[in-house]
């Protein structure tokens, strides 16, 4: 029974949520609100089980010495510290907002700066022309590129002006985007709507039940 009723429900509440989105009746429209509200009711505890399951991985850390295991210290002084100022003062407190605009953004901030350097590094990588295909990706995103800065276009009209295919930069730019490279992500989104209509059947059905914590 242990994995016999969450896959009733899973079914039960995939099929009547999905049924809802094609029938525009007050009665399942009525439905898809009371899921939502209860969705909202349970993502609090979802939030919960998440805090605890990041606490008891960095204890793990911690007592195995694994690499860099001190850094768990650090995760644990911040959730700790945001708790204790944030609970009793709420989230307008000065402390609070001061922690969070000079802690917290700076941080977000320099994640993303280091997946502009990853993504560059892919880049460098896949762009070396070894191939026509690589050399033929490479063209493409120097012209996107150059597209998308002024010197581009002072680059493009000062060095090709009044050449047969001087149409600017940045018309050459656009029209990349929005033929090829648009057809191709079309044809990437339906590949993965298929999938994922694929694998919503799969779960649905109980072929898939990985999220019940194994394969069987």
């Amino acid at each position: 029974m242990r994995r016999q009723v969450p896959l009733i429900l899973c079914f039960v509440f995939g099929v009547v949520m999905m049924l809802t989105q094609f029938s525009p009746h007050s009665f399942s429209q009525g439905i898809y609100e009371e899921v939502l509200s209860w969705a909202l009711i349970i993502s609090p505890f979802m939030l919960v089980l998440g805090t605890v399951t990041l606490i008891q991985t960095h204890v793990a850390r911690i007592r195995r010495r694994t690499e860099h295991w001190q850094y768990s210290f650090i995760i644990f002084a911040g959730i700790l510290l945001m708790v204790v100022i944030g609970i009793p003062f709420g989230p307008q407190h000065p402390i609070f907002v001061w922690l969070f605009n000079n802690v917290q953004v700076p941080m977000d901030a320099t994640m993303f700066s280091l997946l502009a350097f990853f993504i560059a590094s892919a880049a460098y990588r896949a762009f070396r022309a070894r191939t026509f295909e690589a050399s033929l990706l490479l063209v493409t995103a120097l012209i996107v590129m150059l597209g998308n800065v002024p010197i581009g276009d002072l680059f493009w009209n000062t060095v090709l002006s009044g050449l047969p295919w001087d149409n600017g930069l940045s018309d050459t730019k656009q029209w990349i985007l929005d033929n090829p490279n648009l057809s191709a992500r079309r044809g990437i989104i339906l590949g993965v709507s298929l999938g994922a209509i694929s694998q919503s059947i799969r779960i649905l059905l109980g072929i898939e039940r990985s999220y019940l914590g194994g394969g069987d």
